[in-house]
């Protein structure tokens, strides 16, 4: 999932994590800072990626926590690059494993896209 670390609708998704989890349902995200919507958010994503530890970094961040600064070499302008090449820009984008772009309504509801990530494995089954 793209996600920007200012943006409400990721913090909504993230506060569901249990819940997603408990369907089964394993979310990568993807760090996708928009600056023109959320200024600073690119600082924030560098901070995530540079801190000893990222995970509980992001966490905080979403609970609505500043980073501590930090800065070192990082994929931010190449993640960035990736999802304008594919067409992404806002978030929450969710890619389902076959590469289908799951709609945020959908997205948003644990329940909702349990059902249509098994609809998506039922049609690409053998």
């Amino acid at each position: 999932m793209f996600t920007d670390i200012d943006c409400p609708f990721c913090k909504r998704f993230h506060e569901q994590i249990a819940q997603y989890n408990a369907h089964g349902i394993a979310v990568d995200y993807i760090l996708f800072p928009l600056v023109g919507l959320h200024p600073g958010a690119d600082k924030k994503s560098e901070a995530i990626w540079c801190s000893k530890d990222r995970i509980a970094t992001f966490n905080a961040a979403m609970a609505g926590q500043d980073p501590a600064p930090a800065t070192c070499p990082n994929p931010l302008a190449e993640l960035t690059h990736l999802a304008d090449s594919l067409g992404i820009n806002g978030t929450p984008t969710l890619i389902a494993a076959d590469g289908t772009h799951v709609a945020p309504e959908i997205a948003m509801s644990p329940d909702r896209l349990a059902a249509e990530l098994d609809r998506l494995a039922a049609a690409s089954a053998p």
